[in-house]
């Protein structure tokens, strides 16, 4: 073995111990009124059965999906693999998705952390062709020959406005109703596929949904870097019906990072803005379970900070922020995973990102970092169902 190998190696060991010494978070179940539905749907996972569908919420830590892709990849292997899920429409920068990804020439991306819009769709971001024959490719990580269930989200203003979609069987026009809003699509394609704009305008795109003509585990990672909850105002009124046809059974908020930065945080505007997004998942998918995330531990080197920690301290609202979000999953009989707690309690960054789990702005984690704390959520799942 190589002084290289060696180290690398080394380093393995030591983040293994850190992460076998930090204490596992259990799922806490505050009376969540749909989990006895949830367990039914994964235990009649089978030949006939819709997938189970997962919507994951969050910030920089979802968008990577280095942290849900590890918990799709757990609930697959177990309950079998129904495909990718949801997909933005174009290529995020700085984002990714561990399953997809998409390729574009001749597009723009409209994201709603930057960019007024009236009327987002689920995620917050467009696709607007800049000219005829401007293309999008979608296509999976691995190889796979079979046809899929292909949703996409369109929005046109003209009846004249049409993509052309080609799989390698030859091209075919979509098209929606034109001034309907945001229309989804279905059609049956094998992957990889492109979208063309057979006509200038065409029609926008609002993202993608890719399911295998199986049952299984659906898990839709919809994360935006530097993310707040308050995000989903930006969305407008109409987006809530899209995540509506979703038909999810679980709901996963994970949330706070950026919050915590906030000095100038309003905690009652903030728990207000949490409990109108618990209220609107309700609304929109009463049948789906709820699984709020605690913020994590982070530190920062300078800003504000509180005194809990020596140096790096703490963001001096993460605590705060973290207080109201077990309070409402309480208040609102959630489920909850304490994702401090599953890193070892408050100050506990500083170790993980001594050991390589944590990256060096003390805020993300390394990918066996992400690892280790999906596979942690996913027991608490697991243990959760089984009560």
């Amino acid at each position: 073995m190589t002084v290289n190998r060696m180290a690398r190696a080394a380093r393995w060991m030591m983040a293994a111990v850190v992460a076998a010494s930090a204490q596992a978070a259990p799922v806490q179940d505050f009376g969540e009124p749909n989990l006895a539905r949830l367990a039914a749907r994964f235990s009649l996972q089978g030949d006939g059965q819709p997938p189970v569908r997962i919507v994951q919420f969050g910030d920089s830590h979802t968008a990577a999906d280095y942290f849900s892709g590890e918990l799709r990849a757990r609930l697959q292997a177990r309950f079998g693999d129904a495909g990718i899920g949801w997909l933005p429409p174009l290529n995020v920068s700085g984002q990714r998705n561990a399953l997809a990804y998409v390729r574009s020439e001749g597009w723009s991306l409209r994201n709603s952390r930057r960019d007024d819009e009236a009327d987002y769709p689920l995620g917050g971001f467009i696709g607007v062709a800049q000219r005829a024959g401007a293309q999008v490719r979608v296509q999976s990580r691995a190889a796979d020959g079979d046809l899929w269930r292909v949703r996409v989200w369109l929005r046109q203003s003209g009846d004249g406005q049409a993509l052309a979609v080609d799989d390698g069987s030859g091209a075919r026009r979509v098209q929606a109703a034109a001034g309907a809003g945001w229309q989804r699509v279905e059609m049956k394609l094998k992957l990889p596929f492109t979208l063309s704009a057979a006509t200038f305008p065409a029609p926008e795109l609002g993202g993608y949904e890719l399911e295998r003509l199986a049952p299984g585990v659906l898990l839709d990672s919809v994360g935006s870097n530097g993310a707040e909850l308050a995000l989903w105002r930006r969305w407008g009124g109409n987006w809530g019906r899209q995540l509506g046809t979703r038909d999810a059974d679980l709901v996963i908020l994970a949330y706070g990072t950026n919050e915590a930065f906030d000095a100038k945080l309003d905690l009652a505007e903030y728990r207000a803005t949490l409990q109108g997004a618990i209220g609107l998942v309700r609304g929109q998918l009463p049948q789906a379970a709820i699984l709020l995330v605690g913020a994590p531990d982070s530190a920062r080197r300078q800003g504000a900070v509180s005194q809990e920690c020596p140096a790096p301290r703490r963001p001096s609202m993460l605590s705060a922020v973290q207080q109201v979000q077990r309070q409402l999953a309480r208040d609102n009989h959630l489920l909850y995973w304490d994702w401090e707690q599953a890193m070892g309690g408050p100050c506990s960054m500083r170790a993980w990102q001594r050991q390589q789990l944590g990256r060096p702005d003390m805020v993300h984690f390394t990918a066996p970092g992400y690892q280790r704390l999906g596979d942690d959520l996913y027991a608490g799942l697991m243990q959760s169902l089984a009560r």
